[in-house]
């Protein structure tokens, strides 16, 4: 597949959990959404084109996540291939 994102999405709701700060935990494919939000967590496996092209495909996220990190500086995790992603 291209991410594990039910995977991490429990394991993000569990760690805010434990530490007492419960916050939900949005997946979307929405780039503006994306554009909003506090921090981003990007994960993936598998090969590195394949998830690349499902990036791309979403109209936006690509630029999303470059102004999220780039001129934003806001907090991103990219997870495996995800980390890969933004450095491509």
């Amino acid at each position: 597949g291209a991410g594990n994102l039910r995977s991490a999405e429990k394991g993000l709701e569990r760690v805010a959990h434990e530490i007492g700060r419960d916050q939900p935990v949005v997946l979307t494919r929405a780039p503006d959404v994306v554009i909003r939000a506090d921090r981003v967590v990007l994960p993936g496996d598998g090969a590195c084109p394949f998830c690349r092209k499902g990036v791309s495909a979403i109209d936006g996220m690509d630029e999303a996540l470059s102004e999220f990190v780039t001129h934003r500086g806001r907090p991103f995790l990219g997870i495996c291939v995800g980390m890969q992603l933004l450095a491509t």
